[in-house]
């Protein structure tokens, strides 16, 4: 697999994000939480969403970079064939990207029945 987060690895649809939430399953993490759902495909995608009152503008957007990031450098653990909505409940405070990744990789582990 590429290092590379295209627009065919976006979850944009919002009927594409609402089954995710109605259908998929939860996993929660200290930091945030994860929808997924199996989607079909031969690749997964990924939905980012950060409440606008959990922080401002600037740590709403470190969220969605170091989860873009986290997806992008470990898609071939991550694995093929679900869609996958990222919801942080926090702000990321002094959070690092391997901690980011360490925890979203297992989230989605645990959610294949791996860890």
């Amino acid at each position: 697999m590429d290092a590379t987060y295209g627009k065919d690895e976006r979850l944009v649809r919002q009927n594409d994000i609402d089954a995710v939430y109605r259908q998929g399953r939860r996993w929660t993490a200290k930091a945030f939480r994860i929808h997924v759902k199996p989607n079909g495909l031969e690749r997964s995608r990924l939905a980012i969403s950060v409440p606008g009152r959990l922080c401002d503008s600037v740590r709403r957007n470190r969220w969605k970079r170091l989860i873009r990031e986290s997806f992008r450098l470990n898609k071939a653990a991550i694995g093929p064939g679900l869609d996958i909505v990222a919801v942080p409940t926090q702000p990321p405070g002094d959070l690092k990207r391997p901690q980011v990744e360490f925890v979203f990789v297992n989230l989605v582990k645990r959610h294949r029945g791996q860890a």
